[in-house]
């Protein structure tokens, strides 16, 4: 299926690694001229080298900028300098780190405050900023924000995500009203399950926990899905490439689950 996303201009943010980097790589291996945007230069570096080898693609195919995501200036530089190299912006995918998983009574007011610059203020500054470039475009332009499936159903003890990833999912359903209108889709893309080093971490968190082998946890996970077992980056990645592009018209304002059946709801 051709998800006609050839030269089509796509920032990233928080994309060095995990879900983020397997986004940029599919988004290229499909003909897209993708920047990705991480803290790490190191980091940046090997992703470039990963998306270049895995999508086949040349060097000057994928761009790379450092970037803080808790420094609002900063990302709003990212985008300008992203939309100036590229010519503009036709894609955006928000992400950022997960936060801490940790019940109130342990909350201090210093960590609420560096999860809200961390989830949802680095998403709105990036919003504010890109819209602009993105409603300038061919009037095929798309944002794909990357939350957490989990947040559609917030557990005991995950205070942090329940406050404000949710807020994710009502801001893009508020913005693909709102720009509609003007040739922009809005959706999230929502994992859950994919093998990435934050799950390997809480995998490993289970086993000691419980004090079963890595292995055991890991089958333990994959047996909370209907699936049966946990998915790969790379799935996610297509999906993203799938909401981004041409190919998803008509699909806005939605929030994608991607979580091998996880979610007892009929959607997040």
């Amino acid at each position: 299926m051709d998800l006609e996303l050839t030269d089509k201009r796509a920032l990233l943010f928080a994309a060095s690694k995990g879900l983020g980097r397997a986004a940029a790589a599919e988004l290229a291996r499909e003909g897209a001229q993708v920047a990705v945007a991480s803290r790490d230069p190191d980091n940046l570096a090997d992703a470039k080298d990963y998306i270049v080898e895995a999508a086949g693609v040349d060097d000057d195919d994928v761009r790379t900028y450092a970037c803080d995501l808790t420094d609002p200036t900063d990302v709003e530089q990212t985008v300008e300098a992203a939309a100036t190299d590229l010519g503009g912006l036709d894609v955006l995918v928000t992400n950022h780190g997960g936060p801490p998983v940790q019940p109130i009574d342990e909350t201090d007011i210093e960590t609420l405050d560096r999860t809200y610059e961390l989830v949802v203020r680095s998403t709105v500054v990036a919003l504010r900023a890109a819209l602009p470039h993105l409603v300038e475009g061919d009037g095929e332009a798309s944002v794909v924000n990357i939350v957490s499936a989990t947040a559609a159903e917030p557990m005991a003890g995950d205070v942090l995500q329940a406050a404000f990833r949710p807020g994710i999912y009502a801001l893009s359903k508020s913005l693909a009203e709102e720009y509609g209108p003007r040739g922009v889709r809005v959706n999230c893309a929502c994992p859950r399950g994919i093998v990435t080093d934050r799950l390997e971490d809480k995998i490993e968190l289970l086993a000691d926990r419980e004090d079963i082998s890595v292995e055991a946890a890991r089958e333990r996970r994959a047996e909370e899905l209907p699936v049966r077992k946990l998915g790969e980056p790379e799935s996610f990645g297509r999906a993203v490439a799938f909401l981004a592009s041409p190919a998803a018209d008509f699909v806005t304002g939605e929030t994608l689950a991607l979580d091998g059946g996880w979610l007892d709801g009929m959607s997040p």
